[in-house]
């Protein structure tokens, strides 16, 4: 959805306002200059004037416009309400946010309504907790959170940065037989490039997925990998 600001709204009826004024100039020029049939010179004359006003009230139009824009960036905002999918590979990282546990490096690609199709990088830790949960596929799980994640979205025209911190609805479950797992992650959009430079929002996935390996003893003490889908709600300005 398109939401027009207050901003918009007013420069759209200045320059409405203006377009009239132009076209009525020289409705105004070329009605009296019409009957002087014997003044030609005087008539094309009254005609370059009309247009010459014309000019320079586009002119000015255009410069309070880019004053408008250039003070204030979102007063031509988009605001749109997220729908889209991804799905990706998820493998223990040589990172983390807090020293405790290994974040995960995760690649997606996907597409929305914000920016079309794009490729994802993001870098999450999590931590389970003792919390016994129902994974996806009916098993019985434990239940993790999230600590800390930033995701990097790339468009074509520009790229969109999220940050995600720990909350009681950034939070998940995995099987502890089958590798079942879920997790439903909130990020809040804090910027980006190019189109998305002043974007904000928040951005909500809702994940499922199955654990593929996980070597070690206890299982995944050497590391971790998943593969996942996702399905995307929100709402993000830019």
């Amino acid at each position: 959805m398109v939401g027009l600001s207050s901003q918009q709204t007013g420069v759209g009826v200045m320059l409405r306002n203006l377009v009239g004024l132009c076209v009525g100039s020289r409705m105004i020029i070329g009605f009296v200059a019409a009957p002087v049939e014997a003044e030609e010179a005087k008539v094309i004359k009254s005609n370059a004037s009309g247009k010459n006003i014309c000019s320079k009230l586009e002119i000015v139009a255009g410069i309070i416009a880019i004053l408008i824009i250039s003070s204030n960036p979102s007063a031509f905002a988009e605001t749109v309400t997220v729908k889209g999918s991804a799905q990706g590979t998820a493998l223990t990282a040589n990172f983390s946010f807090d020293g405790v546990t290994p974040a995960s490096s995760i690649i997606s690609t996907g597409k929305d309504n914000i920016g079309g199709t794009f490729n994802a990088q993001d870098v999450s830790e999590y931590a389970f907790i003792a919390t016994s949960c129902t994974a996806p596929d009916g098993t019985a799980g434990t239940a993790f959170v999230l600590v800390q994640g930033k995701e990097v979205r790339t468009y074509k025209k520009g790229q969109l940065y999220t940050s995600g911190t720990a909350a009681a609805d950034n939070s998940g479950c995995q099987s502890s037989t089958t590798g079942s797992f879920g997790l439903t992650e909130t990020h809040s959009v804090i910027g980006g490039t190019g189109e998305f430079a002043n974007a904000s929002g928040s951005i909500t996935q809702t994940v499922t997925g199955t654990g593929l390996a996980a070597p070690g003893i206890p299982p995944g003490k050497l590391g971790s990998f998943f593969g996942f889908r996702y399905t995307m709600s929100g709402s993000v300005t830019f």
